[in-house]
């Protein structure tokens, strides 16, 4: 479990700071995060779907507070406990 929460804090830092926030903020919206995925060609759809669950599953080790902020608020230090 420590090692898990050694790479949330990890992610933490990688996203902290605004170059963090532009970079998260450009993949969720190449991984159609706010928008559907939905694609007529199968084959598209499911690539989609690859791309959106790697964008959720950072949203999830960054933690809430962290997924919610936008790319333009203004910079705070990372959470480290």
């Amino acid at each position: 479990m420590a090692e898990q929460e050694d790479l949330r804090t990890l992610y933490a830092l990688a996203f902290a700071g605004s170059a963090g926030r532009a970079v998260l903020a450009d993949i969720e919206a190449r991984a159609y995060v706010a928008e559907t995925s939905f694609s007529p060609d199968p084959q598209r759809a499911a690539f989609n779907e690859g791309r959106r669950s790697l964008a959720l599953h950072i949203r999830r080790m960054l933690g809430p507070e962290v997924a919610l902020r936008r790319a333009d608020a203004p910079e705070q230090e990372p959470r480290v406990d």
